[in-house]
């Protein structure tokens, strides 16, 4: 048997202490954390100090209580956290093969892409892979990027939130200012009045995504712009289901993407209220991790998107 390259010679932890300090991240505890693992505190402090040994340095302090991590802990921990769902992921993988995929991509995106660009190079994919599984989240940028960075997603269409490190992802801006929409019921009292203005809707409920997302801050900065600082009704979601149901079945309002009001509006479910929202988005991005290779189907899915954006 041939030596095993030096980069693969050079490691020093094994998958037990991976699964310990995971389990210490998680729990604080020798003990607790030793029986997440199946094993004993005898055996899990063994594990432990012989990994600090080869690292040469203290990874957590030991207190009466519990266990806290050092810096270098923390640094572990966190690596410690990656390396298990990538196996996570890894198995994912082998279990769609083995049932005959050809492969799995996972989308997070926000709400403003899913009606056009997002469905239409779905569409585009699948009909020329119909076995790769595809997985799509929709939520909030505050959300979707972290989970970008901690490897549940492979693809995010979303936008920058101001205070990401976008240190270690590819972006792709596409889009320069999406629209908003302040959208209600068919027949809502205000769909009636030619020019309403921001004012005639502030003592009304608003529905509004939750309150650290970029269009949320965005929002409130705009109706703040409009001089609308008395407080307001406010309900919280990112679920459009959630939205168009309250939405429904009262004289609620809710602020959502133009594409999205323009195909809830075809289907005759919402109306557009004629009201200027003074509100400028952050650029919407096609967002993915340099830490992880691209798979094919991956590779050929951004390909799709790529030409839905240049249409």
């Amino acid at each position: 048997m041939s030596e095993l390259p030096e980069k693969f010679a050079t490691l020093k932890i094994s998958s037990r202490q991976i699964a310990l300090l995971n389990a210490l991240g998680a729990l604080g505890n020798l003990r607790k954390a030793a029986a997440a693992i199946h094993t004993t505190q005898p055996a899990a402090s063994l594990l432990l100090q012989q990994l600090e040994e080869r690292l040469g340095v203290q990874l957590f302090e030991r207190l009466p209580r519990g266990m806290q991590p050092t810096l270098f802990g923390e640094v572990m921990i966190r690596y410690a956290q990656g390396a298990l769902h990538e196996f996570e992921y890894a198995e994912a993988q082998i279990a769609e093969l083995s049932r005959g995929a050809a492969g799995m991509v996972r989308i997070g995106t926000v709400m403003g892409p899913v009606p056009t660009l997002l469905t239409r190079g779905v569409l585009a994919f699948k009909a020329r892979h119909p076995k790769v599984r595809v997985a799509i989240e929709v939520g909030t940028s505050d959300t979707l990027l972290p989970a970008l960075i901690r490897g549940d997603f492979d693809v995010v269409l979303g936008r920058l939130p101001d205070q990401l490190d976008s240190q270690g992802l590819d972006i792709q801006l596409f889009e320069q200012g999406e629209q908003m929409r302040i959208i209600a019921r068919p027949g809502h009292p205000l769909s009636a009045k030619k020019k309403p203005a921001l004012a005639d809707l502030a003592p009304l409920t608003w529905i509004l995504h939750p309150i650290d997302s970029p269009m949320r801050r965005q929002v409130e900065n705009a109706l703040k712009a409009a001089q609308l600082i008395q407080p307001l009704d406010i309900v919280e979601t990112s679920s459009i289901l959630a939205t168009t149901a309250m939405l429904e079945s009262s004289d609620m309002i809710a602020v959502v993407p133009n594409d999205v009001a323009e195909h809830y509006a075809r289907y005759g479910m919402i109306a557009v209220l004629p009201v200027e929202l003074p509100l400028a988005m952050a650029n919407l991005g096609l967002l993915t991790s340099r830490a992880r290779p691209t798979s094919a189907a991956v590779r050929s899915l951004l390909a799709f998107l790529n030409r839905q954006i240049a249409t």
